[in-house]
């Protein structure tokens, strides 16, 4: 039966071009590790929607964030940068970039402590004293965070699924440990996080240091990592900015609302958007245009429209069992917006493997009007709907924002192949 399946897929590739089987076994990696890893958590949200109150929930929602906004301190764009240097042979660039990181992770020390500081005296003083701890271990955590982008460009998958399934998993552990402990105590929980977080992040680090087999450096790897980052700016912006919005003007329980009624539509879309992975290492290194895509993937098209379809259907008609099944009856308001997000999950398809490609290609028009230009866009619509609807406004700005998204993308990358015609 075995040798049956592994000849089909030998044809399929030969037929096709298409390397089924490179695939196939990294994509079993991905999900196995990402699959985990959404576990966990949804299991850290489980035990916040049971053992905490909204307001506590609210407050830990808003802290984390605010942080990934801090982060864009720390250079995230070479994270990318490194993964596309190091499937090209470049391992070298693998600890500069790591030490570029961690001196521009300095800088938000003095920002949270800023920030930490504002909340303490002039608004909650649980929140200021959280972003005052959280400086501490800030660049252990955005700094270190290259290994996986690391092993990926390696094409590694089985090692970045194993090791980031156990941080995941260990993470979730000490969290919920610590809700059933004391719930009440928002500090211990975010001491908790950041503890575990900041030495499993170490940890990894240095684990995969030990696979690194040259000192090639790619000179253009920084210049890009850098751009990706001012491409990342509006969108990490963008990405948060419901819950900080939300915090602000309707206060934390309605973040603690929000956050259960996103969690399991984010937990989905973070689960499809992972397929397209071991396509990076491949679209770094291959002369193929969009076109050629195209035509390859029209055999997938129709088996994948049959089961997004499904999938839909399963979603729509179930997500009010399990939501009340896993938050409790607390959090039956969050149901019907988490309903309504399905029309997000169906739009981030076509933006994650659009942009995808665009990244590995470098395709620069695509990526400055998919991460430079739209987040601010998003940014409007997040902002307008919010402040007239509330967290209607923002179930609905996110639906909106995922299709411009994806609709923005797909016009830089047919831009950049007509000018080459």
């Amino acid at each position: 039966m075995f040798e049956l399946l592994k000849t089909k897929v030998s044809e399929y590739t030969k037929r096709y071009q298409i390397d089924l089987a490179y695939v196939i076994k990294n994509e079993f990696w991905i999900y196995l590790g990402e699959g985990i890893t959404l576990i966990a958590g949804l299991a850290i949200s489980v035990s916040f929607a049971r053992l905490a109150s909204k307001v506590v929930f609210g407050q830990y929602n808003l802290i984390f964030a605010i942080l990934p906004i801090v982060a864009l301190l720390s250079i995230p764009g070479l994270n990318n940068a490194v993964l596309r240097s190091v499937a090209r042979g470049n391992e070298g660039t693998y600890e500069g970039a790591v030490k570029t990181k961690f001196l521009w992770s300095m800088l938000g020390v003095p920002v949270l402590l800023g920030i930490g500081v504002y909340y303490y005296y002039y608004n909650t003083p649980v929140i200021g004293i959280c972003f005052m701890i959280s400086s501490v271990f800030f660049p252990f955590i955005y700094a270190l965070n290259t290994w996986s982008a690391f092993l990926q460009g390696k094409r590694r998958f089985d090692l970045t699924a194993k090791y980031g399934s156990i941080k995941a998993a260990l993470n979730a552990a000490t969290i919920i440990t610590i809700l059933f402990l004391n719930p009440t105590q928002l500090v211990l929980v975010v001491i908790a996080n950041l503890v575990t977080d900041s030495f499993l992040t170490y940890f990894l680090y240095r684990r995969s240091q030990k696979y690194i087999i040259n000192n090639v450096e790619d000179n253009e790897c920084k210049k890009y990592g850098y751009f990706l980052t001012t491409a990342s700016i509006a969108g990490c912006l963008s990405g948060n900015i419901d819950k900080i919005l939300i915090g602000i003007l309707l206060g934390p329980s309605q973040i603690a609302i929000y956050s259960i009624a996103k969690g399991i539509p984010d937990r989905i879309r973070t689960l499809l958007k992972p397929a397209w992975s071991p396509f990076m290492p491949k679209f770094s290194q291959d002369n193929v245009e969009m076109r050629e895509v195209r035509r390859k993937a029209k055999r997938f098209i129709f088996p994948l429209a049959l089961v997004i379809l499904g999938g839909s259907l399963l979603y729509w008609f179930f997500i009010d069992d399990i939501m009340l099944l896993l938050f409790s009856s607390k959090y039956v308001e969050s149901t019907i917006y988490a309903k309504m997000l399905l029309l997000m999950i169906l739009a981030s398809i076509p933006s994650a493997f659009l942009g995808t490609f665009a990244i590995a290609k470098r395709q620069t028009k695509s990526i400055v009007l998919g991460y430079h230009i739209f987040p601010f866009l998003k940014l409007l619509i997040m902002f307008g709907f919010i402040y007239q609807w509330g967290i209607w406004g923002a179930v609905w700005g996110l639906n909106l924002s995922m299709l411009v998204q994806g609709l923005l993308i797909w016009a830089g990358i047919g831009s950049e192949e007509w000018s080459q015609e």
